[in-house]
């Protein structure tokens, strides 16, 4: 059998037909598709692709989590062409240049963005579709239900192949411009195949990452999928904690910043009540597993979450492996690690480097022969991350290569370690460490709560003696030589990861 995405959609269709494939809310309202309805949306978009001539073409999709955007994100993928999931939140001169830049002939937009449809249209001169995922059709598109009469009396285009490019993934960015990261349907089919855990079909998963992400998308719905679960979309951020007592969720994907916030927020409602119906109150009743990627998330909180019954496991990936490429896994972690690599993947280090080779391997980055060729290297992926694998065969992360802060003494500095330990102090809510004319600077944005009616002498007073204190048992060239405390949160990507170039902007002078 083919490992695609195609053949990995038709197993689910035939194994799970009947059973609940997608839930939401539609005002106050739960509606749900079975496997097999869904299935045949898919199928009938994929025949307006062929209706259409669309094969082997990029299409984006521009949205936010819904089922319409999932029922064209599946369509897209399980035909022979080439999903673009973009993120929804960039400036529109930001989308339309990704738009143009992966030469997409076809667009799905989301009803929020159909003011920008005269843009998207001069701005991206291979744009030959534009199809409405939902609400009105303004001059120039088209809703999916006419893209859906239009291949009625037409035939499927042939499967995809195993070496197909499937997705086009924009990394992140958070130190430059922005690659195109090319998929194979191997490298999807294959990553899925090798996280799947041994559990019935039925179960419950409340999606809360945005929907363009590779780990969204990778490990909530092709993995719950393949697996025949539930998956509950949450409408939004800010309706997070009401969504779960709604959709009741068996397992949730969450960045560790995510993590901390709710860890916070069961701190202050925990004084005196019963851990059960702290646990029912803000999580549901079946919670108890929560996956999570993206950042080094402390071991403290795994600990925290335990006492509430649910257990945490941490795993590490990137976009450019599919993206999961290791994982803690039920029966099989330990905490303050990644986990252990996944089966189809093999891993070594190279003065500290993280490097990678396996079937999950992207393909390259769309057009940047160059950036590919720094990135694979006789079959390696460079990941850019420091690493080690203790005696056990677990890995553990200890900073970013690109991230080191070498001192002209010849120390090299990781400065994810020293914001770990940091973090963790209830005064600070977001840091930064920076290396400036050979010290370091702690960049520090105060936990907001903490300091309320404190004057800003005073919180700078109180972040002093928090370094203080960190700096007595530091070795010299480890110790923070200057503070800044922020009056703003740092800027962030939409995968919650503060953007490091950009630590500098609305921030007062040390």
């Amino acid at each position: 059998m083919d490992k695609t995405i195609y053949t990995l959609w038709k197993r689910c269709e035939n194994s799970y037909h009947d059973l609940p494939a997608v839930r939401w809310l539609e005002k106050k309202d739960v509606k749900e598709l079975t496997y097999g309805q869904l299935a045949d949306k898919t199928a009938a978009i994929r025949k307006g692709f062929a209706a259409e001539g669309f094969s082997h073409k990029q299409i984006s999709l521009i949205g936010t989590s819904s089922v319409e955007w999932i029922t064209a994100y599946m369509s897209v993928v399980s035909s022979s062409n080439t999903a673009v999931p973009l993120d929804a939140a960039l400036p529109l001169a930001d989308l339309i240049d990704l738009v143009s830049r992966c030469d997409s002939e076809g667009v799905f937009l989301d009803a929020k963005f159909a003011a920008a449809v005269p843009a998207i249209k001069q701005g991206c001169p291979k744009v030959r579709k534009i199809w409405m995922l939902s609400g009105e059709t303004p001059e120039g598109t088209e809703s999916v239900d006419e893209l859906i009469n239009a291949g009625k009396d037409t035939a499927e285009n042939e499967p995809p192949k195993e070496d197909d490019i499937c997705m086009i993934v924009y990394t992140s960015g958070t130190t430059g411009k922005s690659k195109g990261v090319m998929l194979t349907q191997s490298n999807l089919y294959c990553n899925v195949e090798a996280i799947v855990y041994d559990k019935d079909p039925g179960l419950v998963f409340l999606s809360v990452l945005p929907v363009h992400h590779a780990f969204c998308l990778s490990m909530d719905w092709l993995n719950g999928f393949w697996m025949g679960s539930v998956i509950c979309i949450n409408d939004s951020l800010l309706h997070m904690i009401r969504n779960m007592s709604i959709f009741n969720p068996d397992v949730m994907l969450m960045v560790p910043l995510m993590l901390e916030t709710i860890y916070k927020r069961v701190k202050a409602l925990g004084a005196g009540v019963p851990l059960e119906m702290l646990r029912a109150k803000v999580f549901g009743t079946k919670l108890s597993m929560i996956f999570t990627g993206g950042a080094h998330l402390d071991e403290f909180y795994i600990g925290e979450f335990k006492k509430l019954g649910i257990d945490i496991y941490e795993g590490y990936g990137m976009s450019e492996c599919a993206p999961v490429i290791t994982s803690n896994m039920i029966g099989d972690s330990k905490p303050g690690s990644i986990g252990r690599p996944l089966p189809n993947v093999e891993m070594k280090f190279e003065n500290g480097e993280i490097l990678v080779r396996g079937t999950s391997v992207m393909k390259g980055y769309y057009n940047m022969e160059a950036e590919t060729a720094e990135t694979l290297k006789d079959g390696w992926l460079h990941t850019g991350d420091k690493g080690y694998m203790d005696e056990d065969g677990f890995v553990f992360i200890n900073g970013r290569v690109k991230n080191l802060i070498i001192l002209s003494n010849g120390e090299n500095i990781s400065p994810e370690e020293i914001e770990t330990k940091l973090a963790l102090n209830e005064l600070i809510s977001e840091i930064i460490i920076t290396g400036e004319d050979n010290l370091l600077t702690a960049r520090i944005y105060p936990e907001q709560e903490a300091v309320e009616g404190k004057t800003e002498e005073e919180i700078r007073a109180a972040l002093q003696a928090v370094l203080d204190g960190y700096n007595k048992d530091q070795p010299t060239y480890k110790q923070l030589s200057r503070l800044v405390v922020r009056k703003y949160p740092f800027l962030k990507n939409s995968s919650r990861k503060i953007i490091r170039h950009e630590v500098l902007r609305d921030e007062p002078q040390a």
